[in-house]
């Protein structure tokens, strides 16, 4: 086992998985796999200089004996000092009332209760026993689909904290070997028996003939895989780096590029700057996910061509146009019509706004006191009397505001590109007007020359911003 303990440490190093005063929550369903790896982690707690946790989910399949499994961890933990968290995602009531896959929806509910427990107890890291024969099998898998063999990603961000794999070096055997020395107790999952998943069909069906023929194919795949993925990240990077400089943005702020700029490209940069494209658009929305391979493959074609002009319709009303050497995106304008949310801002009333929140305005020394106790920002300002009644409105094409210290207005647009605000956002910001229809502050990103954090001897008006 000493040699097993140096390559998992090893590759930890490697990958830069963890690092000093990481507090991991190790996901442990009481399998051999995660009983490894929990016992590994906190045995070597001390060496790496990390807090460990466990976190078992009940997935309410089996009765007793699945909260059994939660009890054989809760002893473990015991037995280690360290923190069990325990949890029930009631998968056969979902199934009963929204249906779906049991896999799918019980992966889903596993790591929304991981996601909810790593922010509520300040976790930074969520440890997964994964192996060399799952990556092996997810590989089989993805080539099966016809899908790039990129495997299982040994690191990845998560919404709280980040996910991480140390145990992908290793194969199940070591893992077996590992529990009966520590003389640890394990769960066999029934389920792992079923031929009903394609998973398990190739771990009982096929693994084991790629096993006899050479002994060492999960760690050689699961290294080869480790490669592929660092060559990936390259080639993801580069595509971010170069089309960062080829770029533009039009007034509403979506992407345009130049055809020659792009075109001299190669095609694995080109494929991959245009999934970043459509991330852009949809703000990383998985229901489009579906769509991408048919999007990117279709947008590669037109882009490569001579032929023409071409108008290609995108989800969500966007639209893809080349026209010449111009590749833009483009999109109706939901909000230059005159059906546009419009309020006028009564000076001491509270105005409620697309149910996100409520503005108000008053002169200073009229202020309501309970409100400036629920604000979520505070400015003053002055502006001269023909700039009232104030107004909110959604955003519209040409909008540009004066900031402090500049000369000329700033286009809305571009703002909102500079600030990393997403495309699903910016119809929901606020945006106030003056009586002429001049944008003076767009609250919650930015507000103009006018407006001040501080009172001043100028301030006449104070502005607030309150949530729900």
């Amino acid at each position: 086992m000493d040699n097993f303990n140096d390559t998992i440490l090893q590759f930890i190093k490697e990958k830069c998985l963890i690092k000093a005063q990481d507090r991991i929550l190790v996901a442990c369903s009481g399998g051999v796999d995660s009983i490894a790896l929990l016992h590994f982690l906190a045995v070597h707690r001390g060496k790496l200089d990390i807090e460990v946790a466990a976190v078992h989910v009940d997935h309410m399949l089996r009765g007793k004996e699945s909260a059994l499994e939660g009890e054989l961890v809760s002893d473990l933990c015991k037995r280690l000092n360290i923190s069990f968290h325990g949890g029930r995602v009631p998968v056969p009531e979902i199934l009963e009332k929204e249906g779906g896959n049991v896999q799918a929806v019980c992966r889903e509910g596993r790591y929304n209760l991981f996601e909810k427990m790593l922010r509520e107890k300040e976790y930074n890291v969520l440890a997964t026993a994964h192996h060399a024969e799952d990556q092996l099998e997810t590989v089989l898998m993805q080539m099966t689909k016809g899908l790039m063999p990129s495997g299982i990603p040994i690191k990845r961000e998560m919404d709280e904290g980040v996910l991480i794999r140390p145990f992908l070096p290793a194969v199940k055997e070591t893992l077996y070997a590992y529990v009966k020395e520590n003389n640890l107790q394990f769960c066999e999952d029934p389920s792992n028996q079923s031929d009903a998943y394609m998973r398990n069909r190739f771990r009982r069906h096929v693994i084991p003939h790629m096993i006899s023929e050479n002994p060492k194919v999960p760690e050689r795949v699961a290294d080869m895989v480790g490669k592929l993925q660092e060559d990936d990240a390259f080639l993801w990077a580069t595509a971010e780096e170069q089309l960062g400089k080829m770029v533009g943005f039009t007034e509403e702020g979506l992407p345009t590029i130049n055809k020659q700029s792009f075109g001299s490209m190669p095609t694995a940069l080109q494929r991959r700057m245009i999934k970043l494209l459509l991330d852009y658009l949809y703000d990383n929305n998985k229901v489009l996910v579906r769509y991408k391979y048919t999007l990117i493959e279709q947008l590669l074609h037109h882009l490569s061509s001579e032929d023409g002009n071409v108008s290609i319709h995108l989800p969500l009303g966007y639209r893809f146009v080349r026209e010449y050497d111009k590749l833009t995106f483009v999109k109706q304008d939901n909000f230059s019509s005159s059906s546009a949310t419009i309020k006028v801002m009564p000076k001491g009333k509270e105005t409620d706004w697309l149910n996100n929140g409520w503005i108000y305005w008053a002169e200073i020394d009229e202020a309501q006191p309970d409100l400036l106790v629920q604000a979520k920002e505070i400015r003053y300002f002055n502006l001269p009397d023909d700039s009232f009644p104030l107004s909110v409105r959604q955003r519209k094409e040409g909008d540009r505001m004066l900031l402090a210290g500049m000369i000329n207005p700033k286009r809305l647009s571009r703002l909102f590109i500079d600030e990393k605000v997403k495309l699903s956002l910016r119809d929901e910001l606020p945006v106030i007007v003056t009586n002429n229809d001049d944008v003076c502050a767009v609250p919650g990103l930015r507000y103009g020359a006018s407006f001040s954090k501080n009172r001043t001897a100028t301030s006449r008006y104070i502005f607030i911003l309150g949530k729900y």
